[in-house]
């Protein structure tokens, strides 16, 4: 008899190890270009955001002659980033506030959110926020009120001295602040109008950093009253708690959630600082290398982590006299 072999034609066991080899290989050379693509998306989108955001002044400046007002009473604390709503394509929601009604009620010691505007303070708003921050834009307070925030402060000056609170502020915005296009005296080019910040951690109140991320976290300090010391002084005191609060309320003037100033480089190792809602503070983002900040002018750039502090706080002064070339 004889016997017939059809011979099969396939991989052995080390053909397969070998291309499962190869693939992986191939893997782990495209996986970092595909993360590089990524996040270039996602910058880019953030960018987009900002340019949005700073054509929405212009046009909110065209229509009422000043930039958004910033709420000089803390209950009735509506931020400017409020009422662009209109010229962000959200004028539905913006018909939902009533801004002569304040935001917070109750007692000045203890306010509570006003319930009217709850459907609007929990809604969150892709123009707000930027892509490449994972964390979590919504902030509980202890009253259990829940607010959404948003990564795009507007600018609150240099934050050297007192400035970083008072009436002589050398930013756009400040408590009770209506300032217009004619006192950007350094040129629209060289003054900022909104930076880049990262959502706080949204964990308890610590008496210590312990193992939290400085970027997602505040040091707030305390001893005498608001615009009370410089800038200087109350970066050295101690901390009275750390919290994780930062950009919890878009719709909220309070200075940590609306406010960015000059002090620190971007991306500080060095918690940002606040006193009695106030802040002294710098841009943050989870773009490698530095955050995205938007001009006076419409135009946005990218300030890396090495950039000359002088020059940093030189671009959130609206009137120092100082005209910035390349930054």
């Amino acid at each position: 008899m004889k016997t017939s072999y059809r011979h099969r034609k396939g991989f052995t066991l080390i053909e397969l190890l070998v291309v499962i080899a190869i693939i992986a290989i191939l893997i782990a050379l495209l996986l970092p270009a595909v993360q590089q693509a990524r996040a270039a998306a996602r910058r880019t989108q953030c960018k987009n955001n900002l340019k949005q955001l700073a054509l929405a002044a212009h046009n909110y400046h065209d229509t009422h002659q000043s930039f958004p007002l910033q709420a000089g009473e803390s209950l009735y604390g509506y931020s400017a980033q409020a009422q662009l709503l209109p010229y962000l394509d959200q004028a539905n929601l913006h018909g939902l506030i009533d801004f002569s009604q304040p935001l917070l009620t109750g007692f000045p010691w203890a306010p509570v959110q006003n319930p009217d505007l709850t459907p609007v303070a929990v809604q969150t708003l892709s123009v707000m926020m930027c892509p490449s921050d994972s964390g979590n834009p919504f902030y509980v307070d202890d009253n259990d009120d829940r607010w959404a925030g948003g990564n795009y402060l507007v600018n609150g000056g240099s934050g050297n001295d007192t400035q970083y609170c008072s009436s002589e502020n050398d930013g756009l915005f400040w408590r009770g602040s209506h300032t217009k296009f004619r006192d950007v005296t350094d040129g629209t080019s060289n003054t900022v109008f909104m930076a880049e910040t990262l959502f706080g951690d949204r964990e308890p109140d610590s008496l210590t950093l312990g193992d939290a991320d400085p970027q997602r976290r505040m040091r707030r300090v305390s001893g005498g009253g608001p615009c009370s010391a410089t800038s200087d002084d109350l970066f050295s005191r101690p901390a009275t708690r750390y919290e994780g609060r930062r950009a919890g309320a878009w719709i909220s003037s309070t200075g940590y959630n609306s406010l960015v100033n000059g002090y620190l480089p971007p991306n500080s190792d060095e918690p940002d600082v606040t006193h009695h809602g106030e802040v002294i503070t710098g841009p943050r983002s989870m773009h490698a290398g530095g955050a995205q900040i938007s001009l006076c002018d419409g135009s946005v750039h990218f300030i890396g982590e090495s950039v000359d502090l002088e020059v940093l706080r030189n671009l959130f002064a609206r009137n120092d006299g100082v005209v910035l070339g390349e930054f």
